[in-house]
């Protein structure tokens, strides 16, 4: 491996478009000492390539050197194009000749990998709307949505509380089935759902449970601060919500059940 390695990796890295770096910092992503040329000749920082390995380090991550200010020891890099090769002049091209198009593409996939294996962070943001409870809250209620969303159902245990999470493409049927089961009524062919998410839960039928929901509009994921409101009809995006309040709760402290409506 090439001593300037370390240098290209980390400028095909950067989400930068100028990155101005001091000697000092350079030696220090290399992990040894720049050459005395590179302190005393601003040719050393060209952008010829070629058999230059120092300069293909930059080249092959997509940068050139735009400026060198070597009274200060600071030299300012510019990227020419995200995940490129970019060269400046025949003789780097000409070093290039011959590569096979799998190995051009086997190198791009490469730098490509570098920004997708980054850190990201995924964000859930919901508002609950209050449903009341199980045994007050009729199945006709127009506060019920008869489209996709998540259901939470919380009961006391003792002193403590316990949770269950339903996904569901269709809230109104899912919540009249478990209301149904609690008061042990026939008469729906979703019945048995109810009777299942009772048996799962441990719930006490008789005891009071509350209800809310998160339906179509009241449900947010974020990727690094963008966001976008969750499509809850959308089967898997409803049950990646439901997953991810699940864990929720856990994290919480309650005991919960996740179920698939």
């Amino acid at each position: 491996m090439s001593k300037y390695e370390p240098l290209r990796e980390h400028l095909a890295r950067l989400r930068d478009v100028v990155w101005a770096a001091k000697l000092d910092e350079v030696e220090e992503i290399l992990g040894a000492n720049l050459p005395r040329s590179a302190r005393e000749h601003r040719t050393w920082w060209a952008n010829s390539g070629g058999n230059l390995v120092h300069q293909n380090a930059w080249l092959d991550a997509g940068w050139r050197v735009e400026r060198t200010d070597l009274m200060r020891n600071v030299i300012v890099f510019r990227r020419l194009r995200i995940g490129g090769t970019v060269v400046s002049d025949g003789s780097a091209r000409s070093d290039r000749v011959g590569k096979t198009p799998q190995r051009a593409a086997e190198k791009r996939l490469a730098k490509e990998m570098s920004a997708l294996r980054q850190p990201a962070t995924v964000t859930l943001r919901t508002e609950w709307s209050p449903l009341g409870d199980l045994h007050q809250t009729p199945c006709s209620s127009s506060t019920i949505p008869s489209g996709g969303g998540v259901l939470r159902f919380t009961t006391l245990k003792g002193d403590d509380l316990r949770t269950v999470i339903v996904a569901s493409q269709s809230v109104q049927q899912v919540y009249r089935s478990i209301r149904m089961a609690s008061k042990d009524l026939e008469g729906s062919d979703d019945l048995g759902f109810g009777q299942a998410l009772f048996e799962k839960a441990g719930f006490d039928k008789a005891a009071p449970i509350e209800c809310d929901v998160i339906k179509a509009g009241n449900a947010w994921l974020l990727t690094d601060g963008r966001g976008r409101k969750a499509a809850l009809d959308d089967k898997s995006e409803c049950k990646l919500v439901a997953r991810l309040l699940y864990l929720q709760e856990l994290q919480a402290g309650r005991k919960s059940a996740l179920i698939q409506g």
